[in-house]
């Protein structure tokens, strides 16, 4: 079990903790809505027609339960969304999104109009085209959420040896031995089919970023210091991203990977934030439990990533104010649904 240092044992108490979430993260505009339900409709499309097949045939008894609503959660409104954003502000973005993106960015719409225009957009393409970057990105979202699980809560054996098994059944150099490692390989197998070579590349390196990933789960399951004091986080964090641009690479998206870094970070000092008296129950210290991570760590790594929002939207030519604006507020309106449903979530 671990231990709560002397300044963590201090901080307030869950209730408190989450009001101050709420009030950095401020009062969402909902008049952005649309471009957020556009995004989330695309997602659950495309999950329950490659995710849930898999799920089915391989973990069928995780089916009902509190971590099939925490997967469909992660992997439809997180994750999924990253890809999507880089997308839409990629410097080689598609046609139909280059299009529309201009119009948005030239044309001063009525605020009701825009995200309407980006929610449309978002449905032709989850409908109409680019049919295998769909499915890859919530193929990776997915296996994200299922190997961070599998991980944390259905492996028993010491750390070094679940880090073991687990990469080998991801790289299938060993058989799955339960239903969650079956998931698992299929949720691997899946993502590589039918790779073009350029793509077959990224692949490779998303992969080589997952090893890095679960190497340091262990050292921080094992209690080892971060000499960089993220609690061996950041591993985490870039292989996290790096999986989850593989399947838009071939847009452009390198510049979108600092800005996607910090919003997993926030992400991860949240869930931290979130979950300290769960997590001082578990095996594993985090930078949380450890004092490392207070509140002003949360509230710089959420202002970081308003910031790296606007430069990368106005790297990708789409500087005009009420373009900048619309996006920040969409960003806004997204993160904050997600923080809610961290906050609602059973404790684990």
């Amino acid at each position: 079990m671990t231990t709560l240092s002397p300044s963590t044992a201090a901080l307030p108490n869950r209730k408190e903790r989450v009001r101050a979430l709420r009030a950095l993260m401020g009062t969402p505009d909902r008049h952005v809505v649309q471009m957020t339900l556009g995004i989330r409709n695309t997602a659950h499309r495309h999950f329950d027609a490659e995710v849930v097949p898999l799920v089915e045939r391989h973990w069928p008894a995780a089916l009902g339960t509190t971590f099939f609503a925490k997967l469909r959660i992660g992997a439809c409104d997180l994750y999924a969304s990253a890809p999507y954003t880089a997308m839409f502000c990629a410097p080689r973005r598609p046609a139909l999104v280059r299009a529309v993106t201009h119009v948005g960015n030239a044309v001063r719409l009525p605020s009701f109009a825009l995200p309407l225009l980006g929610r449309a957009t978002m449905e032709l393409l989850g409908r109409y085209a680019y049919r295998e970057e769909h499915r890859r990105i919530i193929l990776v979202a997915a296996f994200v959420v299922v190997v961070d699980h599998v991980f944390d809560h259905c492996m028993q054996e010491p750390a070094r040896l679940r880090g073991e098994t687990l990469l080998a059944v991801i790289d299938g150099t060993q058989a799955p031995t339960s239903a969650e490692l079956r998931l698992v390989r299929a949720l691997v197998q899946a993502m590589g089919r039918q790779l073009a070579p350029e793509d077959q590349t990224c692949f490779d390196a998303a992969m080589m970023g997952v090893r890095s990933w679960i190497h340091a789960e262990v050292r921080a399951m094992e209690g080892l210091v971060d000499p960089l004091g993220f609690g061996h986080r950041l591993a985490g964090v870039e292989g996290t991203i790096d999986g989850l641009l593989f399947p838009v690479a071939r847009f452009g998206c390198a510049s979108a990977r600092s800005w996607m870094v910090q919003v997993s970070m926030f992400v991860q000092i949240m869930d931290d934030w979130l979950d300290l008296e769960a997590d001082a129950r578990s095996d594993r210290p985090t930078p949380v439990t450890q004092g490392v991570w207070g509140y002003a760590d949360l509230a710089r790594s959420w202002q970081q990533t308003l910031d790296g929002l606007e430069t990368l939207v106005c790297e990708a030519d789409l500087s005009a104010p009420h373009y900048v604006s619309f996006v920040r507020a969409s960003y806004v309106c997204m993160m904050h649904d997600v923080m809610e449903a961290m906050v609602e979530r059973p404790d684990q």
